[in-house]
């Protein structure tokens, strides 16, 4: 007799523990512990990531992790399977794609939000007035041209009549290590320059540029020390309270970092036939920088996920739903961020892309 009761007891009680592990989904059902999916990768995307992440764990049963280290470390370690997917705002070149093909096939980028790369300065005379900057002014600054190495310079001084720019040397700020950041940056700075300034995701920085880490090192440096300039995703320079640049655009307009200018660049690029490297080398990629259209802002950029075509079926599954998610309601959360939601054209494709990822 008191082996049968105790028999029934255990019985009993099984439901109970098992539940405590359980999570409730939105529709009143109960799973096991959420999937846990590895990223990491561009710093430009991170604020979004972040919010992402927070709202999914709520409302999803799974969990992102993203580990904000650069682009470069996005395409590094999802070329050697340490992360799940990786997030560049630069697309592989063909070295990098033979090295990710090598170690597991077919590579797709799938994109995941725009945004605009500001030019933020903090020049304490001219708190709270507009700045005006070209890309080739931008270019000969970034290059420590003896013509604009002070904020009076004369190249500086014509593009602001009536601003009371200071006798101060320019302190000139930019990213260390391999960013995606500094290829939109600098392929900009490319095309303004007729080919003077080399696009990639770590230029050659001329000696009396100073190097920060991630998009926090340059704006938090930027920030802390007067008559600094850097380049930077938008949002970290609200987030620093640093003013950003008027750029002057193709067509000749002065343009600020806003969303809407990010947009208008997009629906100009995806007009456009991409035949240049990276950019040719895969579908959905796409150059914003120096865009046609009065509205454009001219250094705009797309995020995206690099991750392998064929996924493990344990969390290969997970992951193309968080991507379906993040590409689809997730783009939601993008303006509050001061990034520019997807086009409906481009979110078409990409759903088209995502149902060709395999699982084995």
């Amino acid at each position: 007799m008191t082996r049968f009761l105790t028999f029934v007891f255990f019985v009993s009680a099984l439901p109970i523990v098992g539940g405590c592990g359980d999570k409730k989904n939105p529709d009143g059902t109960t799973s096991g512990p959420p999937a846990r999916i590895s990223a990491g990768g561009s710093t430009f995307i991170n604020p979004l990531m972040q919010k992402w992440s927070s709202e999914y764990k709520q409302n999803k049963n799974a969990e992102i992790d993203y580990v904000s280290q650069g682009s470069g470390y996005g395409i590094e370690q999802t070329t050697k399977k340490t992360i799940d997917f990786g997030c560049t705002d630069a697309p592989m070149n063909k070295d990098q794609l033979a090295k990710a093909k090598e170690a597991g096939g077919d590579v797709y980028h799938i994109p995941l939000t725009m945004g605009a790369v500001a030019v933020a300065y903090n020049v304490p005379e001219i708190a709270g007035k507009e700045l005006k900057l070209t890309g080739e002014v931008l270019t000969d600054i970034y290059l420590r041209d003896e013509s604009v190495k002070k904020w009076n310079a004369k190249r500086i001084a014509d593009l602001n009549p009536g601003l009371a720019l200071p006798d101060k040397d320019i302190v000139v700020v930019a990213r260390a290590e391999k960013s995606g950041t500094s290829n939109i940056f600098s392929e900009y700075l490319s095309k303004a320059s007729k080919g003077k300034f080399k696009a990639s995701t770590k230029p050659d920085w001329v000696q009396g540029v100073t190097g920060q880490q991630g998009s926090d090192g340059v704006s938090g440096f930027v920030k802390g020390n007067s008559y600094a300039i850097c380049y930077v995703e938008v949002e970290f320079a609200k987030k620093n309270g640093l003013a950003t640049a008027l750029l002057k655009n193709k067509k000749g307009a002065w343009v600020g970092p806003e969303a809407a200018a990010v947009t208008a660049a997009a629906e100009e690029a995806l007009k456009t036939k991409q035949d240049k490297e990276p950019y040719s080398l895969h579908d959905l990629t796409y150059s914003l920088t120096d865009a046609d259209g009065a509205k454009s802002y001219p250094i705009s950029g797309l995020t995206y996920a690099v991750l392998f075509a064929k996924q493990p079926k344990d969390k290969g599954p997970a992951l193309v739903e968080f991507l379906k998610w993040a590409t689809t309601e997730g783009q939601s959360f993008t303006t509050e961020l001061s990034y520019a939601p997807l086009p409906d054209e481009l979110r078409a494709k990409i759903k088209e892309k995502l149902a060709l990822v395999t699982f084995e």
